[in-house]
């Protein structure tokens, strides 16, 4: 993959608003978003991934996890791909000591994914051993920590592992979303999900639509954006238990992401999710990017 390619884009066209892919949209092709992966060949991505609270309006809580992932293609067949995403460099900007000192603590945390041959993600076969190191981390960080943290520390602690899980997971699944489809520039394609919110462990109906936002011939690099809506009644059900008013509180929950693309190699330069939970002037979002490293 051309770096000189990577870096242009990144550094002149990841605004959102994808205006240098899109001069080319009227003319362009259907796009195909597949693998093009070689064996042993590997990939290096910066990941960061804030959340953030506003209460009344004013921000309340802001956390920041910062991180490398490094992507080898372990395997390459007929009619599989098998990929190694290494995980490390953790980091936490964070007012709550016992999470930060957590992420110091995770070391080379691995996970492999099976893909199909055009990159549409089937499974995490070594699903059971990612979460044992993150496991052994957790125990790690209260082993060396010096005290013993409060039972509410503790139980933040524990829940920031879980967050942390999803995180990480969801990152391979950004990626892998957009496998497997041709776009038309301007067209929508409409997919049914399931989708997982906080606070909550029911998975709620979905359909994300994906419009391909720009194609340069040129340089092989598309830009996609996505926008999920969920099932409004299945989101409040699903809230309902957090909330012991008499009047029930109406949730509304609004899910925008994109993913920039070198189509010839198959790899994402660029990628990000925002996801933002609101119930009247009070809200909890997500905002999580993954940028192409440069070697």
């Amino acid at each position: 993959m051309p770096v000189s390619v990577i870096f242009r884009i990144l550094a002149g066209c990841l605004c959102f608003a994808f205006s240098g892919l899109s001069a080319h949209a009227k003319d362009s092709p259907t796009v195909l978003f597949k693998a093009a992966w070689l064996k042993n060949e590997a990939q290096s991505y910066t990941l960061e991934h804030k959340t953030y609270r506003l209460q009344q309006g004013d921000t309340s809580e802001l956390e920041t996890i910062s991180l490398r992932a490094d992507v080898t293609v372990r395997d390459s067949t007929y009619d599989r791909y098998v990929l190694v995403w290494s995980f490390c460099d953790f980091s936490m900007q964070s007012s709550h000591y016992p999470s930060v000192w957590l992420m110091q603590h995770i070391k080379d945390l691995k996970i492999s994914c099976r893909t199909t041959t055009a990159g549409v993600l089937k499974e995490f076969p070594d699903l059971d051993d990612f979460r044992k190191g993150l496991d052994r981390s957790l125990e790690s960080a209260f082993a060396s920590y010096q005290g013993l943290p409060s039972e509410a520390s503790r139980a933040r602690v524990y829940r920031l592992r879980e967050e942390l899980e999803s995180f990480l997971l969801m990152t391979i699944h950004h990626v892998h979303q957009a496998y497997g489809l041709g776009y038309t520039p301007g067209e929508i394609v409409e997919v049914p999900e399931k989708m997982n919110i906080p606070f909550s462990e029911t998975a709620i109906d979905a359909v994300v639509r994906k419009k391909l936002d720009g194609y340069d011939p040129e340089s092989g690099v598309a830009g996609l954006v996505m926008a999920t809506v969920l099932d409004t009644a299945q989101l409040n059900k699903a809230m309902r238990p957090l909330s012991s008013a008499l009047i029930q509180p109406v949730y509304k929950q609004e899910n925008t992401s994109a993913l920039v693309m070198h189509i010839p190699s198959g790899w994402p330069l660029y990628g990000f999710d925002k996801r933002e939970l609101t119930q009247d002037r009070n809200l909890y979002g997500e905002f999580f990017e993954i940028t192409h490293r440069q070697k």
